[in-house]
C-alpha cells in the first residue's frame, strides 16, 4: 500500500493506517531532523509532528506525495521550536551518526557507517542552513527539487543553486578530510 492510501485512510479516522505512516517515516524524520538539532530535540519535534499530522490529516489532500506534505510540516515544526527556542540556534549533530548508520548492521559494517555519518555530519555543519536544508529534504526526505521549493518558499532554480553549491562544499570538504 502507498503513502498516498494510507494517508487517505488516515485521512477518514483510521488509526492502523496512521501508525503505519508514522513507522514508515519516523527514521527518515528523526535523521533529517538531528542534522538540524540535537537527539532530545529532535525526538521532541518529532513528537510535535506527528501530532500536527494527525489534527492536519483532515486537510491533507493528495494532490502530491505524502512525503512532501509530510516534511512541510516537519521543516515547520522545527522552525515554530526555534522560535519557541528564542532564536537559539540548535547544536545539529548530536546522536546523528547513530540515525543514519544501519539498524542492525555487522561490527564492521556499523564501525564504518558510524565513521561515515560522522565526517558528513561535520561536513554538513559548513553549509549554510538553506543549503543543509536543501541537502536533507532532497537525501533523506526523498522530496524533488520542486517539493522542496515549495516547503522552502523558494524557486525551482533556487533549490536547484542551493544543492549544487551544497554538493560541491560536502564535496570539497570530504575530499578534504580524507586525501
Amino acid at each position: 500500500m502507498t503513502d498516498e492510501d494510507l494517508a487517505k485512510q488516515a485521512k477518514e479516522g483510521d488509526h492502523d493506517a496512521f501508525a503505519e505512516l508514522v513507522r514508515r517515516y519516523q527514521g527518515r524524520l528523526l535523521s533529517f531532523l538531528c542534522y538540524r538539532a540535537s537527539r532530545a530535540v529532535a525526538e521532541d519535534v518529532f513528537q510535535d509532528i506527528c501530532v500536527k499530522w494527525w489534527t492536519h490529516m483532515k486537510s491533507y489532500e493528495p494532490t502530491g506525495r505524502f512525503a512532501a506534505w509530510a516534511f512541510t510540516i516537519a521543516r515547520r515544526t522545527l522552525i515554530d521550536h526555534s522560535r519557541k527556542e528564542r532564536g537559539r540556534r540548535f547544536l545539529p549533530l548530536e546522536g546523528a551518526a547513530e540515525i543514519v548508520a544501519d539498524p542492525a548492521p555487522g561490527p564492521s559494517r556499523a564501525a564504518e557507517s558510524s565513521e561515515i555519518g560522522e565526517r558528513l555530519a561535520r561536513a554538513l555543519e559548513d553549509l549554510s542552513d538553506e543549503q543543509r536544508e536543501t541537502f536533507l529534504l532532497r537525501e533523506y526526505a526523498g522530496l524533488s527539487f520542486k517539493e522542496i521549493a515549495a516547503a522552502q518558499g523558494c524557486s525551482l532554480n533556487t533549490s536547484l543553486a542551493r544543492m549544487r553549491y551544497a554538493l560541491l562544499k560536502l564535496r570539497a570538504r570530504l575530499e578534504a578530510r580524507h586525501g
